[in-house]
């Protein structure tokens, strides 16, 4: 169709060479295109680019507050554990250790009684402070540390035990020297 188009235009060339348009037609185009220049033709402005700002400027503020209310919880959260878990060790220190000045009390009393110091239970209880002292300075260092805080509990069991034992030795040994002035 292109090709008829073309076809015809070019044999009948001459027929349109021969008309000239009306001289006035050209003044009329020509003051049409001064009008124009008086009239400035405001461009088109293309909005997209800030669109895509604002879009950017979005992401990266919902990104930060998401990120930053997920660091608090987690701080709180935390630093709400670490209290728990500190009065918890507290409350099991102050049991134990109420109940070793008790035990150690008691073998104070049953020592005086027969005039005896045993000098190596003094120096294993004494032992067994400075490794729990230790063990506190460990978990201050290391706040959510499970193995200190069990070594620590185990350190008062095992004095408690120690004492416990102790104390049982001189109660047998307050009713052997019974029983020999019984006897005797």
């Amino acid at each position: 169709m292109k090709d008829s188009i073309e076809d015809f235009v070019k044999k009948h060339r001459s027929e349109f060479d021969d008309l000239e348009p009306r001289a006035s037609m050209w003044d009329q185009i020509e003051s049409q295109l001064d009008q124009n220049k008086e009239i400035p033709i405001e461009p088109k402005r293309n909005y997209l680019w800030m669109w895509k700002a604002a879009a950017v400027v979005f992401v990266c503020m919902t990104i930060g507050l998401l990120v930053e209310r997920n660091w608090y919880t987690n701080d709180s959260t935390e630093v709400a554990e670490v209290q728990k878990q500190s009065e918890d060790i507290e409350q099991v220190e102050s049991y134990y250790s109420g109940l070793i000045e008790k035990r150690k009390a008691e073998i104070r009393l049953a020592m005086e009684r027969k005039d005896m110091v045993d000098e190596e239970l003094l120096s294993d209880l004494d032992g067994l402070d400075s490794m729990y002292q230790d063990l506190k300075n460990e978990l201050k260092r290391n706040k959510n540390n499970e193995k200190v805080v069990n070594a620590m509990i185990r350190n008062l069991q095992l004095r408690v035990e120690i004492l416990n034992k102790q104390l049982e030795i001189l109660d047998q040994l307050v009713k052997y020297e019974e029983d020999e002035k019984i006897s005797i």
